[in-house]
């Protein structure tokens, strides 16, 4: 009898002795034979502990955190819950996942039936997410305008979060709603920086708050208040880069250490994955910052491996397979630029690309100097063919073996999608993160690259 091993976190660690564990029981439905299911905290996602499912679906866990939310998360077919744990309470969840009807790509819909305790909190969940609710409708309608004055905003904010801590005094839990009312007052204060992205000059009123924050005793008022500065009123010499600006304005605007060192850890990470040109230049910024310090193992294997990776330096090489299983080489494909589309069907900000994509080959497709790929990272061809088909795309496609477990994503540390590569005619790198289809400005970045 075959059992299923499904990564999920259980028997968390307990905030304090004497709590009771949540349990939870339930079973799933519509599984594959190699599918993964794990429940995420999303405060730490890399923690994942398998637990054993039976051939019948049937599961139990036990979860000693609390009150607090977690993801159960399956990878095949795709979907998932979001739900919520104290401790002492009982819950059944039963899963099935359902695939939906008249759709010529495989997709799946995720169907719960929960019973036990804190039915009104797991409902009231998804009702009451600040993200899907607030802050992602705002952003959607005002990112392209920047329109808005930063009162506006914050109004904006307050409104969608009083309306739904209204709702949420109808739920039991008394905890429940001390959880959900300290997860508001974070992300409202949070989602205000934001709002350098929804505006093109930052007005006074924006310039006062930011001033406000505590960005010496907090490392979210520090990130805010950065995120800010850098992009309104940090002066930057001419021909200096910003992001060595950056690092040079930060013993200026901070004075706590702990700060400053976890912000420029964290920014140095981002910036050494885009393989700039001056990397060299970008990463003694950072070593400036402390210059007494060791370089952190992780970032100075980061920075070794991107080093070799800067515009001309010669691409590493990979496999990809065509529609018919046929083994292509990057090396295969010289004498042409290649512009990369890394990307999956079951990958939302991907498939949002894909108009953009056409719109781009639509251009370039009778252009004899660059050609668009498209490289999908689907563990499911079927899924893969079905869509090419389903949205007509033109230029080549090809699928990487293993998902993420392959030798394109391993040399070119890709663990998140959609990104974009960009090669030239002789096979050397012109970017290992370049610009989005869907960015206004992606004809002249290419054509300059093209040069």
């Amino acid at each position: 009898m075959r059992k299923i091993l499904l990564t999920i976190a259980v028997l968390l660690a307990a905030v304090s002795c004497g709590k009771k564990p949540a349990e939870f029981t339930g079973k799933i439905t519509g599984l594959k034979p190699d599918s993964h299911v794990s429940i995420m905290n999303i405060d730490d996602p890399n923690n994942l502990i398998p637990v054993t499912v039976d051939e019948e679906g049937n599961y139990s866990f036990e979860i000693k955190d609390g009150p607090c939310t977690r993801y159960l998360i399956v990878d095949d077919p795709k979907g998932g819950l979001k739900f919520y744990s104290e401790p002492g309470m009982k819950a059944n969840m039963d899963v099935e996942m359902k695939r939906k009807e008249g759709t010529q790509e495989e997709t799946y819909e995720t169907i719960v039936t929960y019973t036990g305790d804190n039915k009104d909190a797991y409902e009231f969940l998804t009702e009451g997410d600040f993200f899907s609710k607030i802050q992602n409708p705002i952003l959607m309608e005002h990112y392209e305008a920047k329109d808005l004055k930063f009162n506006q905003y914050r109004s904006m904010i307050q409104d969608g979060v009083d309306s739904l801590r209204k709702n949420l005094q109808n739920v039991k839990s008394e905890q429940f709603r001390d959880f959900m009312g300290a997860y508001y007052d974070k992300y409202s204060k949070s989602s205000l920086g934001w709002f350098s992205d929804l505006t093109r000059e930052a007005d006074p009123d924006y310039k006062e708050y930011i001033e406000s924050l505590d960005r010496n005793g907090n490392f979210e008022d520090a990130y805010s208040y950065m995120s800010a500065y850098s992009r309104f009123w940090m002066p930057i010499e001419e021909g200096k880069d910003k992001t060595v600006a950056w690092f040079e304005a930060l013993n200026e605007q901070l004075t706590n250490k702990d700060i400053i060192r976890k912000m420029a850890d964290d920014r140095i990470h981002g910036a050494l994955g885009h393989a700039p040109a001056n990397i060299e230049e970008v990463f003694n910024a950072y070593k400036a910052i402390e210059p007494e310090r060791d370089v952190p193992e992780d970032i100075q294997a980061l920075y070794d491996h991107y080093k070799g990776m800067v515009p001309g330096a010669p691409a590493v090489d990979f496999d990809v397979y065509d529609a018919d299983g046929n083994k292509v080489m990057l090396s295969d494909m010289r004498g042409k630029a290649l512009y990369i589309d890394c990307w999956a069907t079951w990958c939302g900000p991907c498939r949002a690309q894909t108009p953009y994509m056409i719109k781009l080959y639509d251009h370039y497709k009778n252009d004899s100097r660059i050609q668009l790929v498209s490289i999908s990272l689907d563990k499911n061809e079927k899924n893969w063919k079905a869509v090419v088909a389903e949205e007509n795309l033109e230029w080549p496609q090809y699928i990487a073996q293993n998902e993420f477990d392959n030798l394109l994503c391993k040399s070119y540390d890709i663990k998140g999608i959609p990104r974009f590569l960009f090669f030239d005619k002789d096979g050397c790198i012109l970017s290992v993160e370049a610009k989005r289809p869907s960015e206004p400005d992606i004809i002249e970045w290419i054509e300059e690259r093209l040069k």
